[in-house]
């Protein structure tokens, strides 16, 4: 008999048969036990594993053993003519046949049984849950480009673990070479080195970073060698595209650099069709020490933490002491002093007219070493638009992404610029184009949150943060975003216990100044006890809810007089003018600071304000209040210019109705002014003291739909301050007059 007709005739076939079907339900079985009883992941893996290892005894037992009346003998001791595998085959075809149908059976029905229907309760509401998580997930991330990458830190193997900032260099010169490729979508710094150190599955971070590859390395280097290792990953199966190792001499680290980034670029442009790979312009040469210092602090600044910050400044002065002409050690010494001072939106508690004077001077002189540094004309553009200076700014920041189209800052401080023209429809477009390539970067996210909410689009501003706090669970910055989120979601109570569990040793001054505004909100004044006080642009405002009008009005004269070139200053002063009633001497400060032209007056305020149009209304009463009717007509002219403006770019937030309120307030159309009121509380979050005790609306405190608006206002106050478990305000603390009492017997 032939081998083919032994194994037919020992039942090999069948055996290995029935042995396929039973395995693919024991592997079902493991798989729902598995999640059933939450054991490892790898649990089902491993009984497949064992499946197929037995898989070949099976067989050879099968061939070497037959099943007979007196139990299992080797078949070679079996006489053909007593043998019974006919019978045994017969049985084994029924149980082969039983089985298939049970397998085709598992593997059909699904087809035709009907679509388990959701009862309502409280599994709807799980559902529904679910399918809007989803969704949310969904949404947040657009469709994934094929010519689009992360470049993932290079990992440092050397013996003495001292490479790392050759191996950041290597990775950081890829990014932004890789990022002026036409056509190719690069993901941002901050979002790639987020997963530094991180040991995630590449499939995992190709989603949260929405791109379709991943460029991930190794250095090596020992004595004066280095081996380089790169390899492109295909995303959707984790396929190697391409890899290779360079072997190079270490005499010249920038050299080696340039020669392989160069190398793989072209390696990945082929491979990606793109058109051709740029030539990669040499590194900026330095000290190694004064390098390794100068990757240090960018990673520090990178992170927006202030302490951190604090320290990339130590190491910054470090690195210039050892090389006075390296370009970009003075551009990231200006940045560092910019976004530690106590400027609005910073991080800090320099002085913004030091830190401001030390930032423009190593501008200037990382500019005057290296007339193409990008991040030079990023930083520049930001003081720019500080010092009242918004077509410099723009034109600084759009020549920083010229030479460095992967520029983080410089693209979202692009659209903080564009935001002073009230076109808030594109810059939410173009900070979502920045979320888009880099999810993770903390300042664009914050801001994408903003301008979204307000033209009206907070869908888009949740599923921005909702897709950072899933990459960042329970971190520092994810908190934050969360409480913002809950704020602009009508919840301040809510915010604010979830600003609480902040820890106090990490809050910065923005952070404390967050929580004190939205302490101020819920008329809490002295209960805050954090470790910083407002940042002093903002005392003012602070000492004014609080009821110190004079304080609040010395704070902001002192503000001008130390600092007269920066002008977010002279917006505090005037409003505390205003509402002081001080007109002759802000129409003095009017003629003084500005020349007396509302030309200057909206150039130079413009920026210093940032989604807010310049204060027209105080001027505008002032100059009224002084006789000056030609100039005041002319303000409120711009005033309602500006704010069409606004509207036309897409605001529908309740800062443009409480402007309209003003407006009109001032006009003397007292029920348009209302309306406007009651549009800005129909949108869910409480009005703040300042509205009802404003001077704009002084002639509106009888009125009966003012009175009506105060008290629903004061009740949702009070809803507030109730989860907080604070006391009910009544009205005195609008008005200032002490409620009536009746006398008891």
């Amino acid at each position: 008999m032939s081998f083919f007709g032994e194994l037919k005739r020992r039942n090999v076939f069948r055996v290995a048969g029935l042995y396929v079907v039973v395995s693919w339900v024991i592997v079902q079985v493991a798989a729902t036990v598995e999640e059933a009883i939450a054991l490892p992941a790898w649990f089902d893996a491993v009984v497949l594993s064992f499946l197929v290892l037995v898989f070949p005894i099976v067989l050879i037992f099968a061939w070497a053993f037959e099943l007979t009346p007196e139990g299992i003998q080797r078949t070679s001791a079996v006489d053909k003519e007593e043998s019974i595998t006919t019978q045994t085959a017969s049985k084994l075809d029924i149980a082969l046949l039983i089985s298939f149908l049970m397998f085709a059976g598992a593997l059909l029905a699904p087809r035709f049984l009907p679509e388990r229907q959701t009862d309502t309760g409280d599994t709807a509401a799980a559902d529904t849950a679910l399918q809007v998580d989803e969704q949310l997930v969904s949404d947040a991330t657009p469709p994934v480009k094929d010519a689009s990458i992360a470049v993932l830190p290079f990992a440092d193997l050397s013996p003495d673990g001292d490479q790392e900032y050759f191996a950041d260099g290597i990775s950081e010169e890829l990014l932004n070479v890789l990022a002026q490729v036409d056509g190719m979508k690069v993901a941002g710094r901050t979002s790639s080195f987020a997963f530094k150190g991180r040991n995630e599955d590449l499939r995992e971070i190709g989603q949260v970073l929405n791109v379709a590859h991943i460029l991930e390395g190794s250095v090596r280097s020992q004595g004066d060698k280095v081996r380089v290792t790169a390899q492109l990953i295909q995303v959707s199966d984790g396929f190697h595209l391409w890899s290779q190792t360079y072997d190079r001499d270490l005499s010249d680290i920038f050299a080696v650099q340039d020669d392989i980034a160069q190398q793989i670029l072209v390696a990945l442009t082929d491979e990606l069709m793109a058109d051709a790979a740029p030539a990669i312009a040499p590194a900026a040469r330095t000290d190694i020490s004064a390098f390794n210092l100068f990757l240090q602090a960018r990673d520090l600044i990178a992170s927006r933490d202030a302490s951190g910050m604090q320290r990339a400044l130590e190491l910054l002065n470090r690195a210039i002491e050892i090389d006075p002409t390296y370009a970009p050690a003075y551009a990231s010494r200006a940045k560092a002093y910019t976004l530690l001072s106590d400027r609005p939106g910073s991080y800090g508690s320099i002085p913004a007219q030091e830190a401001l004077t030390l930032a423009r001077a190593d501008v200037d002189k990382a500019l005057a070493l290296d007339p193409k540094l990008a991040d030079g004309f990023a930083i520049q553009g930001l003081i720019n638009a500080d010092i009242g200076r918004p077509d410099f700014a723009v034109s600084s920041l759009r020549r920083a992404l010229e030479l460095n189209p992967n520029s983080l800052d410089a693209r979202n401080w692009l659209a903080l610029a564009l935001a002073f023209n009230g076109r808030l429809r594109d810059v939410a477009d173009q900070l979502k184009t920045l979320v888009d390539i880099d999810p993770l970067y903390p300042p664009g996210v914050t801001n994408t949150i903003l301008y979204n909410y307000r033209i009206g689009d907070f869908e888009t501003a949740k599923r921005v943060g909702e897709r950072y706090i899933r990459a960042n669970p329970g971190e520092f910055e994810s908190i934050r975003i969360r409480s913002g989120l809950l704020m602009l979601d009508n919840q301040p109570a809510e915010s604010i216990l979830l600003q609480e569990t902040l820890p106090l040793d990490k809050l910065d001054a923005r952070t404390s100044g967050e929580l004190r505004s939205s302490y101020y909100d819920l008329g809490i004044d002295a209960e805050y006890k954090g470790p910083h006080k407002l940042q002093p642009l903002f005392e003012p405002y602070g000492m004014e809810s609080e009821g110190d009008l004079a304080g609040a009005l010395n704070k902001a004269r002192k503000a001008v007089a130390d600092f007269p070139e920066y002008y977010a200053a002279h917006t505090v002063l005037i409003r505390a003018l205003s509402q002081a009633e001080a007109d002759e001497e802000l129409a003095a400060h009017f003629a003084a600071a500005f020349d007396g032209s509302l030309e200057t007056y909206a150039t130079k305020l413009r920026p210093s304000v940032s989604v807010n149009p310049p204060p027209y209304g105080q001027l505008a009463l002032a100059l009224r209040a002084v006789g000056n009717t030609a100039e005041y007509e002319d303000a409120m002219q711009r005033w309602r210019f500006t704010i069409d403006m606004f509207r036309a770019g897409g605001d529908v937030s309740p800062g443009r109705d409480r402007d309209d309120a003003a407006y009109w307030a001032i006009v003397g159309d007292d029920e348009k002014s209302i309306d406007f009121l009651e549009s800005a509380f129909s949108k869910g979050h409480p009005l703040d003291v300042f509205v009802f005790r404003d001077r704009v609306y002084k002639d509106l405190q009888l009125h009966p739909r003012f009175a009506a608006l105060r008290r629903a206002n004061l009740e949702r106050v009070n809803e507030e301050r109730a989860i907080l478990n604070y006391p009910p305000l009544d009205e005195s603390y609008y008005t200032g007059i002490e409620p009536e009492t009746t006398p008891t017997d």
